[in-house]
């Protein structure tokens, strides 16, 4: 990247050489220089800014998946093993449950809000899983 960058910098001195004059007068060249300068330092902060971004998505999308694979969980069913729809509505519940209490920090109005339900009904449901906050945070 960074010689890409040095290879257009290169190209926008010599155009503004050339919109200067014939570029022999090396006094010219300063002033034509610190907007290039400049303008490559803006650039380069705006990628910083870009690549930063892009990391912060990847990690949420990471964590997502995470997330799901814990959901979901790794099944060792045969063909016509039955499954039981309570115990994995339990499981998945859990899951939701667990991972709006990490986004909430431990707050568990902010998860309840997350989670549209009220907060009565996520302290319910937390009892009833066996889910406390310091489980789900620290997981």
């Amino acid at each position: 990247m960074m010689h890409h960058l040095s290879r257009e910098s290169n190209r926008r001195v010599n155009t503004s050489r050339q919109k200067q004059g014939n570029g022999t007068n090396t006094q010219n060249r300063g002033p034509a220089e610190s907007p290039v300068i400049e303008e490559e330092i803006t650039d380069l902060v705006r990628a910083e800014s870009r690549i930063e971004a892009l990391r912060s998505l990847v990690l949420i999308f990471l964590r997502e998946v995470d997330s799901l694979k814990k959901a979901v969980g790794t099944r060792e069913k045969k063909n016509g093993d039955k499954i039981d729809l309570d115990q994995e509505l339990d499981s998945f519940e859990a899951s939701l449950i667990s991972d709006a209490l990490i986004k909430s920090k431990g707050n568990q109005r902010d998860a309840a809000k997350l989670l549209n339900i009220k907060p009565t009904t996520l302290n319910a449901k937390m009892k009833r899983l066996g889910i406390t906050v310091e489980t789900a945070v620290s997981a």
